[in-house]
């Protein structure tokens, strides 16, 4: 999908390209920034206060990338004209999956204030397997971008389903357990957050595979 993305355009529109190119790939470096700024100070008890400026600073410069790669998109569509509509579709999605990964890790952040405690014990351990494997899976996102390998976002998608259904097992059993867990609300909402982190970075890789159709809606085993 992103042949006319990430390279092979000559004439007035490459340097446009290419500059939402550069654009869109410093939004993923940012959103990974954020998330794990935030994972950390929730799994490992980081003094807020130390974080709060750099993270909702780079929060507020992923919206700010989103609203003007959407225009420049909208230039380029109308100078370039309809050949180029389909893939200024796919980037007008996946942007908002960029900027969706700022979010719920701000949501993350503020999850971080309520708690009067790091999580520990079994679910402890597992968030943090789950912040680390979410951190690569980002930053492999980012790799495909750059170099629209299909088989790689192939490999992706299956991680990031995989831990989606982590992440659901773990909601689904913390609402049903008849023991009282502490903290098994915040637990629930961290898996909550970092299931839909994964989600928006598979949708970004997706888009390297899928028709625009079936955009966000990668099958279960990603053939």
């Amino acid at each position: 999908m992103f042949e006319w993305f990430i390279g092979g355009k000559s004439g007035t529109g490459a340097a446009g390209l290419e500059r939402m190119r550069a654009e869109f790939g410093q939004m993923l470096d940012a959103g990974r920034h954020v998330f794990d700024t935030a994972a950390n100070a929730f799994l490992g008890g980081t003094d807020l206060e130390v974080i709060r400026e750099d993270l909702f600073t780079t929060e507020k410069r992923i919206n700010s990338a989103e609203q003007k790669i959407r225009r420049e998109l909208v230039v380029h569509a109308t100078v370039h004209g309809a050949g180029e509509f389909p893939a200024c579709l796919v980037l007008m999605s996946i942007v908002k999956d960029a900027e969706r990964m700022g979010d719920y890790a701000k949501n993350i952040f503020d999850l971080a204030e309520f708690v009067a405690k790091p999580p520990e014990g079994e679910h402890g351990k597992r968030l943090v397997e789950l912040k680390d494997a979410i951190s690569k899976l980002m930053a492999t996102c980012r790799e495909i971008f750059d170099t629209n390998q299909a088989d790689q976002a192939t490999e992706l998608i299956r991680e990031a389903q995989r831990i989606e259904d982590i992440c659901d097992v773990q909601v689904r059993e913390l609402l049903e357990s008849e023991e009282q867990i502490e903290q098994s609300a915040a637990y629930a909402l961290a898996y909550r957050y970092f299931k839909r982190v994964a989600s928006h970075t598979c949708n970004v890789a997706s888009s390297v595979i899928q028709p625009i159709d079936k955009l966000d809606f990668p099958s279960k085993t990603a053939e």
